[in-house]
């Protein structure tokens, strides 16, 4: 039994049973054990899992190319992006680097600030991006940045399914919630009355039916980070990315255990009470409720699509094209560029697993051509029409 795991039963046995949502705060974020605040998160290819950063700077390259966009619609010299929950610093090394070569203008200006608590996690952060030091700014908390002073855009990718959540299940038509106790000394759980109104009121307006037994997440959490990111934005757009779905979908009965997940070592699981402190623990993303959320904070929707749909939309197969230039020569290396950029954004691969929302504060368009609309179509099977859309 590790420190962690006797912290949390310690836990338990003084205050009885505990939300998982605290039981996954305490795993992945305890200020000395947990998985993220310890530095055991592994990230690539010898990690826990890859994102796609990993997979190719093109990533970055499209990303920048979107800023650069937001850039120019802000048009305000003192311009900023801001990203939380950078991992290592892949995107942004990838994004400075982009800019720096191609938006040459936007790299002298830019102020990027990066948000990150652990000390781990910073070090490595600025191992990463020591070569674009004198453009970065870091910070603790959404709370160390004043309110409406950001113009620029806000970044995350693979943040929001990292922030703890609440399980629950539907039992004789009612919402219980899932608690985490212990029975001879070991972690079971029980069901028991939300801890919370918020959980039955989440799916309020959602038009929802839900199967017996049926079991889902419910993340609140992600709310109050939109909430913060909205205080801090003056003007400007918030780019999402994140694998999820709209609520229709995420909670179709066909996923009656929910979409809950965990990593360790490549390998994926669904028991969160081993490897504790060392494996990741995430869930799908509702998309419907950061668009709903963002509604009630002056936060518009922009764009909501599949991450393929919008790497094509913002130039991806341009950045293809300028690899297969070398095809005819045989270059092992490039050939194994191509594949990789094509992993981004095929729909069989990371395409469609991964989603994209944008949304705006305070932008009155002169010009209706903010996002391009690339005549190469990338269906997305997450299409079910909602409020706002």
């Amino acid at each position: 039994m590790n420190q962690l795991t006797s912290i949390i039963k310690s836990i338990i046995r003084d205050s009885g049973p505990m939300t998982f949502a605290k039981f996954m705060e305490l795993s992945l974020y305890h200020p000395e054990y947990g998985y993220y605040s310890s530095g055991k998160a592994r990230i690539g290819k010898k990690g826990d899992y890859y994102t796609s950063p990993c997979v190719h700077p093109a990533f970055g390259e499209i990303i920048g190319s979107f800023i650069f966009r937001a850039y120019e619609v802000i048009d305000i010299p003192n311009f900023t992006v801001v990203e939380m929950g950078a991992g290592k610093g892949f995107l942004a090394l990838d994004i400075l680097d982009s800019l720096k070569r191609y938006k040459r203008e936007l790299y002298e200006r830019v102020n990027y600030v990066v948000i990150e608590l652990s000390p781990h996690q910073l070090e490595e952060k600025k191992t990463t991006l020591k070569k674009h030091m004198d453009k970065i700014k870091w910070a603790n908390s959404l709370n160390d940045i004043e309110s409406e002073s950001i113009y620029g855009v806000f970044i995350s990718n693979e943040l929001v399914d990292s922030f703890p959540f609440h399980r629950a299940r539907f039992k004789n038509g009612e919402l219980h919630e899932i608690f985490v106790s212990l029975q001879n000394r070991e972690f079971i759980e029980i069901l028991g009355e939300p801890s919370t109104g918020f959980l039955k009121d989440y799916f309020d307006g959602y038009n929802l039916k839900f199967e017996e037994e049926q079991e889902l997440e419910i993340n609140l959490n992600a709310k109050k980070w939109l909430s913060d990111v909205a205080r801090v934005l003056a003007k400007g757009f918030i780019l999402t990315i994140d694998y999820g779905y709209l609520a229709p979908e995420l909670y179709n009965p066909s996923r009656m255990k929910g979409t809950f997940m965990c990593y360790y070592r490549h390998t994926t699981n669904e028991n969160p009470y081993i490897n504790i402190g060392e494996q990741d623990i995430t869930a799908h993303v509702d998309f419907t409720n950061l668009i709903r959320a963002g509604q009630s904070l002056s936060l518009n929707k922009s764009k909501y699509t599949s991450q393929g749909q919008f790497l094509v939309d913002w130039g991806i197969l341009d950045i293809l094209e300028r690899y297969s230039g070398e095809k005819e020569s045989g270059d092992f290396f490039s050939q194994k560029e191509r594949v990789a950029i094509k992993n981004l954004f095929l729909p069989e691969m990371m395409g469609d697993r991964f989603k994209v929302l944008i949304q705006e504060k305070n932008i009155k368009y002169t010009d209706q051509t903010f996002y391009p609309e690339s005549p190469f179509r990338i269906s997305l099977q997450d299409s079910t029409d909602i409020e706002g859309e």
